[in-house]
């Protein structure tokens, strides 16, 4: 806006536009090129988004860390679980139609925790899983087997 001439019917125009229509404001203390603006913005906000899925869905936070050592190793973990989690919700998104559309990483975690097995002395049997969590098996190409065989102990 500095740059416009105020007197100018353009400026006039875009300041019209801007009482109707409102603006934002990105403020910086690093100069940056007009250019470069909006992608340092997306990046933020992706970083962002990217600590609020470990919050919110990971449950990974809040975290009492003495040292360190100890946070860049919760802060991995915390990326990495993150990083699944956008994975998953990405996968979930490309192949959406309307069986999964209501499948999310979070229902999709929930319903494999519903996984149920009957446990034996030499073999595990893994019990039918539900309509979701068989969608995400099928979507991530995962075999479930019947049964495991655990040998003589």
């Amino acid at each position: 806006l500095n740059h416009l001439d105020p007197d100018s019917g353009t400026s006039t125009e875009l300041f019209e536009k801007l009482e109707s229509e409102g603006f934002f404001i990105l403020a910086s203390s690093n100069e940056l090129a007009i250019e470069e603006i909006l992608p340092v913005y997306y990046t933020r906000q992706q970083v962002e988004q990217t600590f609020d899925i470990g919050k919110n869905y990971t449950g990974l936070l809040p975290v009492r860390i003495q040292s360190e050592d100890r946070l860049r190793g919760h802060l991995l973990i915390t990326f990495i679980a993150s990083m699944i989690v956008k994975r998953i919700q990405l996968e979930l998104l490309n192949h959406e139609n309307k069986r999964t559309k209501k499948l999310n990483p979070i229902s999709l975690f929930q319903n494999l925790g519903y996984q149920r097995c009957s446990v034996f002395e030499d073999k595990i049997i893994i019990h039918e899983a539900d309509s979701k969590a068989n969608q995400g098996y099928k979507l991530f190409k995962i075999k479930v087997p019947d049964e495991l065989n655990l040998g003589s102990r």
